[in-house]
């Protein structure tokens, strides 16, 4: 029985050629981008499922007040407090990144950017394979252990085995020897926990003493700088072990330091990490989902075009159907064997849908800002979930088309009533009208979408968006103090100063102070370490005071100055001269935003200092950047020396704070073009298939009189019809998703009219020119010929 509804199917592949091509175009296109989309998708969701205890690892969340979020950072005391006090932890591990570690490579030092100090356990909490003659139980012991990963391990080493070898390191720049004991293969692009090499947990307890000048950070409850992992048994109860962790945060509590204390799964530290503060890789889970939705209307849209189509060639294919029912076949074979048509018809699309899909691969991670890489243990999951995109694809296709030309009469057949019901007419105008609605609503979202990122671009900040360039200073940089007094003899320097951070930021600091009418009520505050001349560089308008200045020389680590709404949360009247927990308040800025747009203008407080600077912050005369840059850049190698010029514009900074926005305006417009040439592929075809059923209408027309602009503005009123009351149904969808997105940002814009006119006035311009091809040819037509060959 299939057999032979293969060979009908293929049969009427052969004899409908056009009616498959159309088809064909429109559904590569959608599995192609489904496809992309399917790959991004599964990626995301199956972060970290190559570590087989996943379900058993959970990390420890720590609860900061001034933040008003959980932090991934935690105290390394903790993890021998969770050995002791829960049972039910299995093992317990922490991991501490050194940032400034360098490996000697030849006669270089190169920086290995995943250098992680912790314990030997970290082999046996996540699955990380170790080679077969290594042990790693207690492998990370010694103080001089070390494990490579296989790439790095492929670079020190080449052709060679390096266990038992020593390599030279460059830990916080002292050089230090270390012993390779094993090799581990690399961990996998979807793994939260990234590390090019293991060393002993000693080098994060030194690093911080180093860095914050401690003694004692294996007990200090204060020093939150390791991430905790902790792998409860299988059987464990997940909220007794919080209530243990209470227990724990009592314990802490009597040195005066307030912790509150959650557990997170290792399968939600990716995707549900939104608000939680943590160095590790992070994904959107509001993206993952909104993608979707994308490729679930784009494969809608091309379903709909195989159902208009098939509806529309229903014509040609009543007298077969009509010959099969008088040879016996009742409604379900003939429905079976439209089915197979419909899926078939999909698979033969797919070979077209993989080229398409490899050849935007790079546009696409680019717009998804992630690697799209076929990862080997998502194989079959890739596999398994393309096939069913392709037969649901397929078989939503063919549900209404196969049950619709099962269900024709032989009566109705020689009567040829199913040519002229006004049933099947409304139901291809309404799926004509749900395509136009989601390309109306797309294109109306790109305007919306960009009209936010432009007023976000254009928004007054507060300070100088413009003439300003900021230089990345690595840790430990010494230089800063030379290099800018020395390029501020250039004439084309107007200012130069330093700070924390650039501004606009994401990542902030942040202190809890005292209201000052309510003691009780605890107020956070931003915290921007700032240099001198930094207020003056970036234009910030002082609203009461001063500014820091030389001239008082003890502005250093004494003297703050609040903005506006931080003398508002404070409660503070006449703030100039008041305390502010041992640090006197010089003056009051006016509101600038340092986040973006999205969030309002926290309250925060600058200090001076000496030590905290990471952006030398420069402006220079408007439009001498190209001859100022080579200057900067020999300035630098002055007293840099290898450490590179990393510098961005505060336009280019500006934009980069918003590349999200500008990448899902980009996603959102493809898909609106995407979604108007797939219906106007399935719209050019149905045309063609309407024109050729009128050939008689048309030919009687003209016989009695109508002109071609009559008979072409027949064909194409009822697509101004549908156009229209597609764009007016648009609005209210357009409208509530739209209205929900832009709540998300605190200063956005209005959503206009002339966005819904515009996509009205595009959807029109593109449908009508669509219909209008066949319309003006069968117009042309001889009416002799019309009516002898009808």
């Amino acid at each position: 029985m299939f057999k032979s509804h293969l060979h009908a199917a293929l049969r009427f592949i052969k004899n409908n050629k056009i009616f498959v091509t159309i088809n064909t175009l429109g559904l590569s296109i959608a599995l192609a981008v489904s496809f992309l989309i399917l790959v991004y998708v599964i990626n995301e969701f199956s972060y970290n499922h190559c570590h087989k205890n996943r379900r058993q690892i959970y990390r420890v969340l720590n609860y900061y007040e001034q933040f008003g979020k959980n932090m991934g950072q935690t105290p390394y005391v903790l993890t021998s407090t969770i050995k002791n006090e829960i049972p039910q932890a299995e093992m317990v591990i922490n991991t501490f990144r050194m940032r400034d570690f360098r490996i000697k490579l030849n006669d270089d030092f190169i920086q290995v950017k995943y250098a992680l100090s912790t314990q030997s356990d970290v082999f046996n909490v996540f699955t990380i394979r170790v080679d077969d003659n290594a042990k790693s139980n207690g492998i990370l012991d010694d103080p001089d252990a070390m494990v490579l990963s296989r790439d790095l391990a492929d670079k020190l080493f080449p052709r060679e085995d390096p266990v038992g070898k020593e390599v030279m390191c460059l830990v916080n720049g002292t050089e230090v020897l270390f012993n390779v004991k094993a090799v581990f293969d690399d961990l996998p692009e979807n793994s939260s926990l990234r590390a090019d090499c293991f060393i002993n947990t000693n080098w994060g307890l030194n690093t911080t003493n180093t860095i914050f000048e401690t003694t004692n950070p294996e007990t200090d409850w204060s020093q939150d700088w390791w991430i905790t992992w902790v792998m409860l048994t299988r059987t464990t109860d997940i909220s007794q072990a919080g209530k243990l962790l209470d227990e724990i945060e009592k314990k802490a509590s009597t040195q005066g330091i307030v912790h509150n204390y959650s557990l997170q799964n290792l399968s939600d530290v990716y995707l549900r990490s939104d608000n939680i503060g943590n160095g590790l890789p992070r994904g959107n889970l509001r993206n993952v989902r909104l993608f979707a939705g994308i490729a679930l209307l784009i494969i809608l849209v091309a379903v709909i075009n195989y159902i208009v189509l098939s509806t529309a060639v229903s014509t040609g294919r009543a007298k077969e159907i009509g010959i099969r029912k008088i040879g016996g076949a009742d409604n379900i074979i003939v429905r079976k064997q439209l089915m197979t048509e419909s899926v078939l018809l999909t698979m033969l699309t797919l070979p077209i849908a993989f080229i398409l899909m490899w050849s935007a691969l790079p546009v696409a991670e680019r717009l998804f800002q992630t690697s799209l890489h076929i990862l080997s243990s998502n194989l079959f999951l890739y596999i398994a979930s393309g096939i069913g995109i392709v037969l649901l694809s397929g078989i939503a296709s063919g549900v209404y088309t196969s049950a619709y030309l099962s269900r024709i009469n032989i009566n109705d057949i020689l009567k040829n009533s199913i040519f002229t019901g006004k049933r099947r007419d409304h139901l291809r105008s309404v799926l004509i009208v749900i395509q136009l609605i989601i390309f109306c609503s797309f294109v109306s979202a790109t305007l919306i979408i960009r009209s936010q990122y432009l007023y976000s671009l254009n928004f007054d900040p507060g300070y100088a968006s413009e003439n300003i360039i900021l230089i990345e200073l690595p840790d430990g940089f010494d230089g800063y103090q030379t290099y800018l007094n020395s390029i501020k003899s250039n004439i084309n320097v107007v200012n130069a100063s330093g700070s924390s951070t650039g501004i606009p930021t994401r990542n902030y600091g942040a202190n809890l102070f005292h209201n000052y009418m309510d003691k009780d009520k605890r107020v956070s505050l931003e915290a921007l370490s700032v240099d001198y001349d930094f207020i003056e560089t970036m234009e910030i308008e002082i609203a009461q005071g001063r500014s820091f200045s030389r001239e008082f020389g003890g502005d250093i680590h004494v003297n703050v100055i609040l903005n506006e709404a931080a003398v508002k949360e404070l409660s503070i009247t006449d703030p100039i001269g008041k305390d502010l927990s041992g640090m006197n308040i010089i003056g009051v800025v006016k509101g600038f935003n340092i986040h973006p747009v999205n969030s309002p203008i926290p309250p925060f407080y600058m200090s001076l200092t000496d030590e905290h600077i990471h952006q030398a912050v420069i402006k220079f005369r408007p439009g001498s950047l190209t001859s100022l840059l080579p200057f900067l850049k020999t300035e630098w190698e002055k007293v840099a020396m290898d450490k590179p010029f990393n510098y961005i514009t505060i336009e280019n900074l500006i934009k980069d704070v918003y590349t999200s926005e500008r990448n899902l305006n980009s996603i959102i417009t493809l898909a609106a073009v995407f979604t108007l040439l797939i219906a106007s592929i399935g719209l050019f075809g149905l045309t063609l298939f309407i024109a050729r059923t009128r050939t008689k209408e048309i030919g009687i027309k003209k016989v009695f009189g109508s002109t071609e602009k009559a008979i072409v503005f027949s064909f194409i009123f009822t697509n101004i019809y549908l156009v229209t009351i597609s764009a007016l149904l648009s609005v209210p969808v357009t409208w509530f998703f739209m209205s929900k997105w832009l709540n998300n940002y605190v200063y956005k814009t209005e959503i206009k009219w002339w966005v819904f006119l515009i996509s009205f006035i595009i959807a029109m311009a593109v449908v009508v020119t669509t219909a209008s091809v066949h319309a003006i040819k069968a117009s042309r037509t001889n009416p002799a010929e019309s009516l002898r060959n009808s």
